[in-house]
């Protein structure tokens, strides 16, 4: 049983642009810009035969081979089973003599080997975003070799990622959607599409956008209606909200959490900026009736090595120098100077014989385990989402992370992160404490509470 494969209306849009125009498909996800590719590819090959060599460029290997396997169906529909497909080389032979060439470009070094000394009439770089720096996909165009046959570029990206500020700037800032601009010596065309423009894309995934409207709302507006220009500005902007949030520590006593544990980002130039954070082990009804639910993290104390007259500026003091102040910061809450710290810190630059930080930290006291770091915008975005379920808080004593953390600035490069040129020492200490040792699973002992403390105007158990 045969299936017709019909482009949609956006897609149809895109194939009607003049074959010598390069093209930007810059809109949000689920559009169906990576099909409208496809569909470009089959057409440029059937009609130019054995005079076609398209290169198809994507980050991940794995997303590569997932459009390797599409583009398979794809041209299984055109021309049957006469199509070779080397796995190895990721390289397609189609029986009119055009050559399909895949690669997937973890590094600029990658994405050199594969162009170096070849020859493309139509280049297609996916996932352009994500991609190594614009120079460097700059460097492709160089490329496009070839006689009687109209050479071409197509970039595809969704916004945000490293080369966010660089696409919107060239391709999407001032630019009508669909109408030819000169850059740089060539006819662009800027084709946006949004979900809206694909009808194939079953509801569970539309309604997977609803989450991310709760989460960071930015970043809703980018993904859901292509909208460039909502990847700025502050990178807890629409979530954080200090009237729910921060609260006054004599209301939640330490006898209230499960655990309290410190977490270090390191840094002697740039600040030390340390937490004592953990999770409740009761719902807790504050004085103005704001219920703080069980299990909900907190950043109860804090500690920060930085220069008075400058936020971002540490104060070059050793982990022996700063321990006193942990051990401090820990006593005062009637706890033990224990926790995570960045894995970082593990690095023993001079040698393996040299103490490392973490090593320091130790021999003074401060017992600590490299965090569990990893990427850090997932880390982010667990935090933004205990945000928004209500499920975090502040101590009001905590002024640093009060000062620095709600108005951290996106990267202009890649806006789902926080720009890492600012003050973000404490953002990643907390990130940490979340995250947990590297080592296993963290494990949270049981809480039963003991005597009930007296009823007052400040606490209420509930």
């Amino acid at each position: 049983m045969s299936v017709e494969i019909r482009p949609t209306p956006f897609q149809t849009q895109v194939l009607s642009v003049p074959e010598d125009h390069f093209v930007f498909l810059g809109g949000g996800r689920g559009g169906g810009k990576s099909m409208a590719l496809q569909f470009l590819i089959l057409r440029h090959c059937d009609q130019y035969k054995n005079r076609a060599r398209v290169l198809v460029t994507r980050r991940r290997l794995k997303s590569l081979l997932q459009f390797g396997e599409e583009l398979r169906a794809l041209l299984r529909s055109a021309y049957g089973r006469d199509i070779a497909y080397n796995q190895n080389d990721a390289v397609f032979r189609l029986p009119n003599g055009a050559v399909i060439q895949l690669a997937h470009v973890e590094s600029a070094s990658a994405l050199s080997d594969v162009a170096q000394g070849m020859n493309f009439s139509l280049i297609c770089c996916d996932e352009s975003g994500e991609a190594p720096t614009m120079e460097v996909i700059d460097q492709l165009g160089l490329s496009l070799r070839g006689t009687g046959v109209p050479l071409r570029m197509v970039l595809a990206a969704n916004p945000g990622g490293s080369n966010h500020g660089a696409l919107a700037e060239r391709y999407v800032t001032g630019r009508e959607p669909w109408m030819p601009f000169e850059f740089e010596g060539n006819t662009w065309v800027y084709a946006p599409s949004i979900l809206d423009d694909n009808p194939h894309l079953p509801t569970a995934y539309r309604k997977n956008f609803e989450i991310l409207a709760r989460t960071d709302p930015a970043l809703y507006k980018a993904m859901r209606y292509g909208r460039w220009e909502e990847m700025v500005g502050d990178f807890f902007q629409g979530i954080w909200d200090a009237g729910k949030m921060v609260f006054d520590h004599h209301d939640v006593p330490p006898d209230f959490f499960a655990t309290l544990k410190l977490s270090i980002d390191w840094g002697s130039a740039a600040p030390m900026a340390a937490v004592l954070a953990g999770q409740l082990a009761v719902d807790v009804r504050l004085p103005d009736d704001r219920v703080m639910p069980r299990g909900a993290w907190v950043i109860y104390d804090e500690h920060v090595e930085y220069d008075p007259r400058n936020l971002a500026r540490g104060t070059g003091r050793t982990p022996g120098q700063i321990a006193p102040k942990l051990h401090e910061v820990a006593r005062r809450n009637g706890v033990r100077a224990r926790g995570v710290i960045d894995s970082a810190a593990e690095a023993r630059t001079a040698g393996r014989m040299e103490a490392s930080v973490s090593d320091l930290f130790r021999a003074a006291g401060v017992r600590v385990s490299p965090a569990r770091k990893g990427p850090r915008v997932p880390r982010f975005e667990q935090l933004k989402q205990l945000m928004v379920n209500g499920e975090f808080f502040v101590a009001s004593r905590c002024r640093f992370w009060l000062a620095t953390v709600p108005s951290l600035p996106r990267d202009s490069r890649i806006p789902d992160d926080v720009d890492t040129k600012a003050n973000d020492h404490a953002l990643d200490a907390t990130s940490y404490a979340i995250a947990g040792e590297s080592g296993g699973r963290v494990q949270q002992s049981s809480f039963t509470p003991g005597p009930r403390m007296p009823r007052d105007e400040r606490v209420v158990w509930v």
